[in-house]
C-alpha cells in the first residue's frame, strides 16, 4: 500500500492504494473504487506502508521523496549503486 502525503497537485494529495504501473516519472495507483490514478513522482512524497512478513516486524511505514525514484524501475539498482561510490 501506498498513500500520497504530499504533492505539487493539492487534488493528488491524499490518495492511497495499490501500486499497479511504473513508469520514469509516474506512480499508477488503483484505488478502492478500481480507478487508477497517475501520479507524478517529481514534487510528491509517497509513504509506503510494508506488511508484517515483509521482512519487518510490526508493520512498519516508509516516508520517500518522490525525486528519489525518478528513474527507470530496472534501472533503479544501477543508479543507487552508482550514488554510493561517490
Amino acid at each position: 500500500m501506498v498513500e500520497v502525503v504530499d504533492s505539487t497537485n493539492q487534488y493528488l494529495a491524499g490518495i492511497n492504494g495499490k501500486i499497479v504501473d511504473e513508469t520514469r516519472n509516474m506512480l499508477v495507483i488503483e484505488v478502492e473504487d478500481m480507478y487508477e490514478k497517475q501520479v507524478p513522482k517529481m514534487g510528491s512524497t509517497f509513504v509506503f506502508h510494508l506488511p508484517v512478513g515483509s521482512g519487518c516486524s510490526p508493520a512498519t511505514s516508509v516516508e520517500v521523496g518522490g525525486t528519489l525514484l525518478l528513474s527507470q524501475p530496472e534501472n533503479r539498482t544501477k543508479n543507487i549503486r552508482k550514488l554510493r561510490m561517490r
